[in-house]
């Protein structure tokens, strides 16, 4: 199991991962071009490569007082990833003569999964947010 510097980095690499898996979304929402497609097969391999690294991390480090619910949020997060990883295969879909319809609601679906990937991520993070607000001076119980 790796500790918190892991997380901090492999947080960084999501974030960036996904960010630039919706940037090229959008890309693709205007026109289909072989570049675009290799980028979300790029995309698509470095989220199955992050899924596969979030069973590494240990998630004790995240908020120790709350163990109890990250392991849930590390699970939820790792679905979601998955599933964003599915999404991604459909883009095999997107040939240049597809209809724009079809396109425009495989690309929904994608951009839908990876901003589910971002809230699950978000909601990993939420209990150490929570302790952190809890414990600063003047804070509301």
């Amino acid at each position: 199991m790796y500790g918190s510097l892991f997380w901090i980095e492999w947080l960084d690499r999501l974030d960036r991962v996904l960010s630039s898996a919706r940037h090229d979304v959008a890309t693709l929402t205007r026109a289909i071009s072989p570049r675009s497609l290799e980028a979300i097969e790029r995309s698509k391999r470095q989220l199955a490569a992050l899924t596969n690294d979030l069973r590494l991390l240990a998630t004790d480090v995240l908020a120790p007082d709350s163990a109890e619910s990250v392991p849930d949020a590390a699970e939820n997060l790792r679905k979601t990833l998955e599933t964003t990883v599915v999404q991604l295969g459909r883009i095999a879909e997107l040939l240049p003569g597809t209809a724009p319809a079809v396109r425009d609601s495989v690309l929904a679906a994608i951009d839908s999964a990876l901003r589910d990937s971002r809230y699950e991520a978000v909601m990993l993070l939420a209990p150490a947010r929570r302790r952190a607000a809890a414990a600063a001076p003047g804070a509301r119980a």
